[in-house]
């Protein structure tokens, strides 16, 4: 193909993989990738695949690869996400990129941040994948390796229908659906915002022409609790279902609230899903969206 306008990272990816299926034929010359087509934790694999494109490719590259908190949260696994960033940027030199889109996460503010959060809250990461996020964050933005824009997407919890979905929803829905009862860790008051995988798609697609340089807290303003997240699915499949409270996992008992202005101004009239229409796309007969499935 002629050198594409957008490169999509991370392909196999939860948020990667419906991102893909998502433009589907809606953007001419995107191409897409996972690590097997190039593994960027092999900064040969990285120059070999990319020293081919021309000076004048200039694509655009919205990038999800990375070692996942869910898959490892350690200090070889912070390595490699510096490692797959390093080559990110080589890979940004080499196709003389337009701008970068980065998938970083909300973990960068620890689990005691100050509420509301908002772009300017201190960054104070207190696990080796939030560390590994605000490391990448700062390779990026700050130590002048990269000359195109870079759009930092800072993402507290994504759900929807869809292959490699592991969010808390989805666990909630299986557990209610399948099983009539749900673990909750601690007493289900924490407090989180949860954002629509279609959401997402949409405004990455509002965000690439603008080629925005900075942050952005991607959360709908709306923070529901756990319990109250339960007793939704619970309502919309009317399923009867048992609670079980098991004790809190420390690292993970506290509340998320997002202050959403600079968002909001970034990209105006953006509307989010909400939580019930999202929540319904898992109760649908096919249980698909842009290919998913629950299982």
């Amino acid at each position: 193909m002629k050198d594409p306008k957008i490169i999509i990272i991370g392909k196999n990816s939860y948020i990667g993989g419906y991102f893909t299926k998502y433009l589907g034929g809606n953007i001419a010359r995107a191409l897409s990738l996972s690590s097997k087509d190039c593994n960027f934790l092999k900064a040969g694999e990285v120059s070999n695949f990319f020293k081919s494109f021309s000076n004048e490719a200039s694509p655009t590259i919205v990038f999800f690869a990375g070692i996942s908190r869910l898959v490892e949260n350690s200090f070889n696994s912070y390595k490699d996400n510096l490692e797959i960033v390093n080559n990110l940027i080589e890979c940004a030199k080499l196709t003389n990129a337009r701008s970068i889109i980065y998938f970083s996460s909300v973990d960068v503010y620890g689990s005691k941040p100050s509420l509301p959060l908002t772009e300017r809250s201190p960054v104070n990461p207190d696990t080796w994948y939030g560390l590994a996020k605000a490391s990448c964050e700062s390779m990026l933005m700050s130590l002048g390796e990269v000359k195109c824009p870079v759009t930092i997407l800072r993402i507290p919890g994504i759900y929807g229908a869809a292959p490699n979905d592991r969010s808390v929803i989805k666990k909630i829905v299986s557990a209610i659906k399948n099983d009539k009862r749900v673990v909750i860790k601690g007493s289900g008051k924490q407090r989180r915002d949860y954002v629509y995988i279609t959401d997402i798609c949409r405004l990455i697609q509002l965000l690439i022409p603008g080629q925005l340089h900075g942050i952005i807290n991607v959360a709908t303003g709306t923070s529901c609790t756990i319990i109250d997240i339960a007793n939704l699915v619970g309502a919309i499949g009317a399923v009867e279902f048992e609670t079980i409270y098991e004790a809190a996992d420390a690292g993970r008992d506290f509340d998320l609230l997002f202050d959403t202005a600079y968002l909001n101004s970034a990209v105006p009239n953006f509307r989010f899903t909400e939580l019930e229409v999202g929540i319904r796309s898992y109760f649908r007969p096919d249980n698909q969206i842009a290919g998913g499935e629950l299982t």
